[in-house]
């Protein structure tokens, strides 16, 4: 399986062989599905809480006699049924984290990438780095790609601060390290960009595992 290999200005200049074992697996949604649930609980920050009847203020005393009142009885203010009363069963601080074994991380991560090339939505760019930090510099790069269609992924081996400066302006372009890429952020991406140094990384037989 190769792919073409362009210079930032969109010209080809020659091609390049990706891994089968990384582009050329078949479809796995179970994997995928599994992969970004398990990503996405991984960002809940769990910290929703509500107080219930024993935190809430007040409510030492009961509000009146239990009879001859005509009225409903009630021991206590901190009541769920009283205005500024506890709240039953509401949530509590918790970690919303699940395990996904490393192995089906890279599996998914390998099903999404192959989902992508078989739609022609990766493409690979020589190294290139930015003179200054200017947003319109790197904008130039992803319209001579032709990468205003959607949003897009440029994955990087390092990324500079010129290059990190630049991308964070740009609304349609996330910048990211190839060694953290997970199957979320390529199901989410409509086109993944890859340097050559970062396509790379999957060429590696150290790296498959990580």
């Amino acid at each position: 399986m190769t792919l073409d290999v362009l210079t930032p200005s969109g010209e080809m200049k020659d091609k390049i062989e990706l891994p089968d074992a990384v582009f050329g697996q078949k479809p796995r949604k179970d994997l995928l599905w599994d992969a970004v649930t398990h990503y996405l609980a991984g960002q809940r920050q769990g910290t929703a809480k509500t107080k219930t009847r024993a935190e809430v203020s007040g409510g030492g005393k009961k509000p009146w006699r239990q009879k001859h009142t005509g009225r409903a009885r009630h021991g206590s203010t901190r009541s769920p049924i009283w205005r500024h009363g506890g709240v039953v069963f509401g949530p509590l601080p918790r970690d919303y984290s699940t395990k996904l074994p490393a192995g089906k991380r890279v599996k998914a991560l390998h099903a999404a990438l192959s989902a992508l090339q078989s739609e022609n939505r990766i493409r690979v760019i020589e190294d290139f780095e930015l003179p200054s930090a200017k947003t319109r510099e790197l904008a130039k790069i992803v319209k001579d790609l032709g990468l205003n269609d959607g949003t897009t992924l440029l994955l990087v081996a390092k990324a500079d601060s010129n290059l990190q400066l630049a991308a964070r302006n740009l609304a349609k372009l996330d910048l990211m390290r190839v060694r953290d890429l997970n199957a979320y952020q390529v199901v989410v991406h409509r086109t993944l960009v890859f340097t050559r140094s970062a396509i790379a990384h999957f060429s590696a037989p150290a790296t498959e595992g990580k």
